[in-house]
């Protein structure tokens, strides 16, 4: 980084600047760098951590925005221990909530990262995986990239993080920033700052405070990814063409979600609920809750194919897809997007 560098940060929750970016913001300040760092929610959808600090079992609206403005004070903090000297601006959306946004299309929240991105005019974007196993993260990484698509900033150089994954060493394209001595120490101090949720995961946390932090950058949209529960996804013959791996029990919530922009057709959002048997299943617009076209389902011991027609909305800008299987916390996977060209 150099002077003339403009950064744009984007944080999901309190935390997320020190954990996976503390040596990143030190560097750029060091550098001169300008930076704007977007903090999306206030983390106050976090009740375990709530109820144990504060003792109290039922835990309300008034509850949760004292929570949220006591992280948000931590996150400041944290971000004055890091050196970071750009503006701070903190978005407040909801918590664990940024997913139901994307798929109900909130146009205002994809003009908000578009006027951001138009007014800052950032020279690089930091920004969560679309790996990250938390809902949050890849939900707002898919927003990043629909809002970076709609300003024409798509080649601005980009860095994914990742604050949760259980395979971090199967992400493409990774890249190391050797912290110094005295940067990890100040990212430890950082790290500190965030009293609310050393409580329950101290541990976890200070094991952020490595001598390296890694980043990702994208790279060619790839039709196979081996690692990833969608195996396969393409256009071809007027569908979306998916293979995919499914989990040991489908459950209750065992779905495809479908996110797609069309210079003719305009935001489609869309929910496959995948059946235990092959047949034909409805596909369901997000928006509007109704019943649209039929996908067809084969489905050969663990490995789903699903058909999806898609010439009525065709051809896409961007397009990605995910598995939402239904767990305590975390997701089992994150998007993926689907090559359009």
């Amino acid at each position: 980084f150099n002077a003339q560098d403009r950064l744009l940060v984007i944080a999901p929750h309190p935390d997320d600047e020190s954990l996976a970016m503390g040596g990143l913001i030190q560097r750029a300040s060091r550098a001169g760098a300008a930076q704007r760092l977007l903090m999306i929610t206030n983390g106050d959808n976090n009740p375990l951590p709530q109820r144990w600090v504060e003792k109290r079992w039922k835990i309300g609206p008034a509850e949760r925005q004292r929570w949220g403005a006591l992280r948000q004070q931590e996150a400041r903090t944290a971000l004055e221990k890091l050196g970071f000297e750009g503006e701070a601006r903190f978005v407040g959306l909801p918590d664990q909530g940024i997913t139901a946004k994307l798929l109900r299309a909130d146009q205002e929240l994809l003009e908000l990262f578009c006027c951001e991105i138009r007014e800052w005019n950032p020279t690089h974007v930091i920004l969560p995986s679309s790996y990250d196993l938390h809902s949050d993260h890849n939900a707002v990484h898919v927003l990043l990239q629909l809002a970076l698509e709609r300003t024409s900033h798509t080649g601005v150089p980009q860095y994914h993080f990742v604050v949760h994954c259980k395979r971090p060493d199967l992400i493409p394209r990774p890249v190391a920033l050797r912290l110094t001595e005295s940067e990890l120490n100040i990212k430890r101090e950082a790290i500190l700052c965030h009293n609310t949720q050393l409580t329950l995961c101290r541990k976890r946390f200070l094991a952020f405070a490595r001598p390296e932090e890694t980043f990702y950058q994208p790279g060619p949209v790839e039709m196979v990814l081996s690692h990833h529960p969608v195996v396969e996804a393409c256009l071809f013959a007027g569908a979306l063409n998916l293979a995919v791996n499914l989990p040991m029990r489908l459950g209750k919530e065992c779905a495809l979600f479908i996110v797609g922009e069309s210079p003719t057709a305009g935001s489609l959002r869309w929910r496959i609920d995948l059946p235990s048997s092959s047949g034909k299943v409805c596909i369901r617009n997000t928006v509007t809750d109704k019943p649209l076209r039929a996908a067809t389902v084969r489905i050969a011991g663990r490995l789903a194919r699903v058909k999806i027609p898609i010439a009525a909305v065709a051809p896409f800008t961007r397009l990605f897809v995910k598995l939402q299987h239904k767990t305590i916390f975390l997701d089992d996977a994150g998007w993926r997007e689907v090559p359009v060209v």
